[in-house]
């Protein structure tokens, strides 16, 4: 092969032991370094997680347990950027993980102190018949949360909040997080992992069944309370429900609710920008439908 090499002194024998695209040493040590470096960076991230984290004091409203969570420490977390549904991107690890408060006796869970805390006499004593009656215990949990330990938490104050008859509001943003916990989950695997199409698609499947959820949500919430909704005001609000929309197959609905952005006085000019981006997203997403469309016609 390298036959016109050999007046310059360079011979097929020289590298007799090599075919054209095998790997030799040198690369399959740079790639094993690079294994190597890989699996530091995991283990100095998981090292990091663990020190963001304490352990904070909480007493049950419901039985009067005192335990403690597990709780992110404030500054330790750095934002990388921000999907179209508002949901932000770490450096590291993922401080949603760690928003629910569980207690580990009587099982009542909600998303934060406040909502964990602030509880009326009818919702207190529905928790007590319907919760605390029949909980048995929490599974095992680490120091750091998995993502599956994170969602099942994460459930768990949805079947909370359902049972307090919580505002839908606060029923929708849960299952938009969970939504949330399995793109994150998605985002995470390693191809390399047993069943990794399976687990994939058990994600993204499960990632949209709670978008869906989470729209109905915004729906109902929308119809009965007042702004801000979920902290958000009217305009952020129509512009994750456009998303919402989009992500749910509601084209038109998605492009009704960025247009009422868009001419708002009220809308910072930041949000009017991701309303635009978004306005694109679905002209292309439109496009390369018909495409396909056409492909299968033709």
């Amino acid at each position: 092969m390298f036959k016109e090499l050999e007046p310059m002194g360079l011979k097929d024998a020289d590298i007799a032991e090599q075919s054209l695209f095998a790997t030799g040493k040198a690369e399959r040590a740079e790639k094993e370094s690079d294994q190597e470096l890989k699996e530091k960076a995991e283990k100095e991230a998981k090292e990091y997680e663990k020190d963001s984290l304490f352990d904070k004091k909480y007493e049950c409203p419901i039985c009067d347990n005192r335990f403690k969570e597990r709780t992110v420490r404030t500054g330790k977390t750095r934002l990388l950027s921000t999907d179209t549904d508002l949901r932000h991107k770490y450096r590291a690890f993922d401080p949603i993980k760690y928003d629910i408060i569980v207690c580990p006796k009587c099982g009542y869970a909600a998303m934060g102190q406040r909502s964990f805390e602030g509880l009326s006499s009818l919702q207190r004593k529905l928790l007590r018949e319907q919760v605390q009656a029949n909980f048995k215990g929490l599974p095992p949990m680490g120091e750091i949360y998995t993502y599956d330990q994170a969602i099942l938490r994460y459930k768990l104050a949805l079947y909370s909040s359902i049972v307090k008859r919580s505002r839908a509001s606060e029923r929708a943003y849960m299952c938009l997080k969970i939504a949330w916990l399995f793109r994150s989950k998605s985002e995470d695997m390693k191809p390399t992992e047993e069943k990794y199409e399976e687990k994939q698609l058990k994600c993204k499947s499960e990632e949209k069944s709670y978008l869906e959820k989470a729209y109905k949500g915004f729906d109902a919430a929308v119809q009965s309370e007042m702004f801000p909704i979920c902290g958000m005001d009217e305009m952020t609000f129509n512009y994750l429900y456009a998303d919402l929309s989009r992500r749910t197959g509601n084209m038109e609905m998605a492009k009704k609710m960025l247009g009422m952005v868009l001419v708002s006085k009220s809308a910072t000019s930041t949000l009017k920008e991701k309303a635009r981006t978004l306005k694109e997203i679905i002209r292309e997403e439109e496009d390369q439908k018909e495409q396909n469309q056409n492909k299968k016609l033709g």
